[in-house]
C-alpha cells in the first residue's frame, strides 16, 4: 500500500484538507443566507474522509477509480461554488486559500487515478500471461 505513488497523492489530499480545516480563514457568502463556514468545514472533512477511504481500498482498484471520479465531481462543485462566491464579493483575498484547495485536490486526484489505472492494467496483463 505505502509503496504505491497513488497512496502518496491520496494521503496528500487528506493532509491538505485537515490542514485547511484548522488554518484557512472563515468566509461568508452574504447573498446566500446559508451557514457557509459550517458547509466549508464539512467540505474539508468530506474531502479528507473520501481521500482516506480511497487510500484504504488499495486492493479494490475499480472501486478506487469510481470513488476518485465521485471525489473529482465533489471538487469541481466546490470550486464552482467558491468562484461564484468570489465573484459576488469585494474581498477576494480571503477566497484565495479556499480556491487553491480544490484545484490542488483535482490535480492530485487526476494523478492518483492515472496511477491506479496503470496498476489495474498491469494486473490485467499479468493475469493474461497465466
Amino acid at each position: 500500500m505505502i509503496q504505491r505513488i497513488q497512496t502518496v497523492f491520496l494521503f496528500m489530499i487528506s493532509i491538505t484538507s485537515v490542514f485547511g480545516l484548522f488554518f484557512f480563514p472563515p468566509i461568508d457568502f452574504p447573498d446566500l443566507g446559508l451557514p457557509i463556514p459550517m458547509v466549508l468545514k464539512s467540505y474539508l472533512i468530506l474531502t479528507a474522509a473520501i481521500a482516506f477511504l480511497t487510500l484504504l481500498l488499495f486492493k479494490i482498484r475499480k472501486t478506487q477509480l469510481m470513488i476518485n471520479r465521485l471525489h473529482f465531481l465533489v471538487q469541481i462543485l466546490a470550486e464552482v461554488g467558491l468562484v461564484y462566491g468570489m465573484v459576488n464579493t469585494d474581498d477576494m483575498n480571503v477566497y484565495l486559500p479556499w480556491l487553491v484547495m480544490p484545484i490542488l485536490a483535482l490535480i492530485l486526484l487526476i494523478l492518483s487515478s492515472r496511477f491506479i489505472k496503470k496498476d489495474e492494467d498491469l494486473i490485467r496483463s499479468i493475469d493474461r500471461l497465466r
